[in-house]
Order: structure tokens, then C-alpha cells, then sequence
């Protein structure tokens, strides 16, 4: 369940041509956080922003990472059972990652964090296979129903622990958006390890994003968009390795273990970068059939799956592939 969770899945293909009279020039800074690059592109006039949008992510950092003794996350899970005050970010986060969990049965569940945390999916580079009695102990402390929030304060259940990896950084690109239309920044693009904003358009056209092909590692699909979020998981460049089988890091909340679905890769188009990082992660559990059911039932939502033996496409894609 846990999605891509700090490594970029697919390659990004801008294509930036501006003139140098007539067009703006564009500037990108690249920044570490949340274990993952930031990119930020922006007009050159606006261009001081770029620490701003870094420093909201930074906080989101501060605020959601597990393994940060002084993050909403870790007091949470230190004390379930028992209201913790939070800050609004982390409340707002984590009723949309309830809402997606309710939205997609289950398939998308923060209570997943002890599960993760029995595979070291949440220690990179640290993973291993553990004993399936420690799966069938953890997987009965799934459930995002027993969440409560009211206001700031939220509960978990006795003995939860949750995880916004697969939602978090979405919502950081939510924020800074927010924050540089809120500057009258109309262009740029927001690219936090894969999961991105093309804000507005390049110079009256849309943005155009490359879709990776897992297997043969080029370019599988180019989209045109503008204004709307583009988000991607995974199976092939994060995993974990057993008995010479590979298991992908991202995890069935049902099960308590890696999607072993056939799924590849699952990219999701949507005006909200929250929703689409979240929904990345359930469609890729759901698998492409039960994907593609949620996805025509949500206005705007389109997604791109493609699958070891074929590809799914959403009935409103195609308006998007060049």
C-alpha cells in the first residue's frame, strides 16, 4: 500500500520551448525533502518562491514522517487509543486520507503504518520478509474506520499506527499551489519525486508529461495537460526480495502483503494532487478492472495502467495523449 514513498517511478519529459523575445524564461531549483527531489519550475519573475514552496514541504515533513519523534505522526501512533492535538495540516490530511480509504473500500487505508513498519518499508534499503504469524497479528489493526477526528484532535485505535506516505506528498503539492496562485503565480510546475502539478500553461499551450514504460524503460505515452495534477505508482524500481521472488513495496492494506496483481505502473490524472497520489496507490492494489470501476465514476478523474500482459485507459484519456 505504501505508494513509491520517495523515489520517483516515471520519467518526466517538459518540453520547454520559449523564445527569448517574445516568451517568459523559466527557472528550476532543485531541493532535497521528504526523501525525494523537489523540483520547482517557475517564470523567472517569480522565481523567489521556490524557497517557499520548499519550506511548506519541509514542514509537511516535519509534521507527517513516521519516524520523526517530533511529528503529529509519531505522537499518534505513540499514543493510540487517546486524543492527540494536531496540526490542521495533519487533521486536513488525514481525513482525506479516510475519505479516499472510504472511497475505495479499503484498498487505500493509513492504518497500514504497522504493517509497513514490519516489512521496513519505512527504512529504506532496510527491507525484509517477516514471519507471516507477525503479518496475521498486525493486519487485524487495519482499519481506517477506527480513525476519529474532531477539530485538530484525532484518534486512533488501541494499538493503530498510521502512515501518510502515500498521500503526504500530494498534499504538499496542494499547498504550494495554493500558495503561488495565492502570489499570482499562473505557471509552473511542482515535481516532488514524480507527483506533479503543471500549473496554468506554457506560454498558451498545455504541459506535455512523458509516461515511463516500466519494461522497456522509454517513453510509453506523451499527455498534454495543464492545470491538473499527474501522479504515478509503481512496482518495478522499489521491492523486496525473497526466496528469488520480488515483492513490490507497495502493500494491500487486506492482506498485509505486496500487490502481486500483474499491475505495473498506475498514472492518475486529476485536478487535486491529494487525491491523485492516494488514489495512485488504491487503484494500483484494486488492480485494473476494479480500478478503472471508481475511476468512471468520479468527474475529472482519468488514469493510464498498464499491466505485464496489457493496458487500461479511462474513457476521458485519450482528450490528454498527443
Amino acid at each position: 500500500m505504501n505508494k513509491k514513498n520517495y523515489v520517483s517511478l516515471i520519467f518526466i519529459f517538459l518540453f520547454f520551448i520559449l523564445s527569448c523575445t517574445e516568451r517568459p524564461r523559466y527557472s528550476t531549483h532543485t531541493y532535497l525533502v521528504m526523501g525525494t527531489l523537489l523540483n520547482v519550475t517557475l517564470p523567472e519573475d517569480y522565481d523567489t518562491y521556490a524557497d517557499s514552496v520548499f519550506r511548506i514541504f519541509a514542514l509537511v515533513d516535519t509534521l507527517m514522517n513516521p519516524v520523526n519523534p517530533n511529528s503529529d505522526i509519531y505522537r499518534l501512533n505513540h499514543n493510540s487509543g487517546k486524543g492527540v492535538k494536531v496540526h490542521k495540516w495533519t487533521a486536513d490530511c488525514i481525513r482525506k486520507a479516510v475519505e479516499i480509504a472510504e472511497l475505495t473500500h479499503g484498498a487505500f487505508d493509513p492504518t497500514v503504518g504497522g504493517i509497513v513498519h514490519l516489512w521496513h518499508f519505512d527504512e529504506q534499503g532496510k527491507y525484509v520478509f517477516p514471519n507471516p504469524d507477525s503479518v496475521k497479528k498486525y493486519i487485524h489493526l487495519v482499519d481506517y474506520r477506527k480513525i476519529k477526528i474532531k477539530g485538530d484532535t484525532v484518534w486512533l485505535g488501541e494499538g493503530q499506527s498510521i502512515t501518510l506516505a502515500g498521500i503526504a506528498k500530494g498534499y504538499a503539492v496542494d499547498l504550494t499551489v495554493f500558495f503561488l496562485k495565492e502570489h499570482g503565480v499562473r505557471s509552473g510546475i511542482i515535481d516532488a519525486g514524480g507527483d506533479l502539478f503543471l500549473l496554468g500553461d506554457k506560454n498558451g499551450k498545455s504541459w506535455n508529461v512523458g509516461v515511463r514504460d516500466p519494461v522497456t524503460k522509454g517513453v510509453r505515452e506523451v499527455i498534454s495537460v495543464r492545470d491538473k495534477s499527474v501522479c504515478t505508482s509503481g512496482s518495478y524500481e522499489r521491492f523486496v526480495e525473497y526466496k528469488g521472488k520480488k515483492y513490490s513495496h507497495i502493500f494491500d492494506p487486506r492482506t498485509g502483503y505486496p500487490v502481486s496483481n500483474g499491475v505495473l505502473s498506475v498514472t492518475v490524472l486529476y485536478d487535486k494532487a491529494t487525491y491523485a497520489d492516494a488514489l495512485a496507490t488504491a487503484l494500483f492494489v484494486l488492480g485494473p478492472k476494479r480500478a478503472m470501476e471508481i475511476v468512471e465514476n468520479i468527474k475529472g478523474l482519468d488514469a493510464y495502467i498498464i499491466t505485464k500482459k496489457e493496458i487500461f485507459k479511462s474513457s476521458g484519456i485519450n482528450r490528454y495523449v498527443k
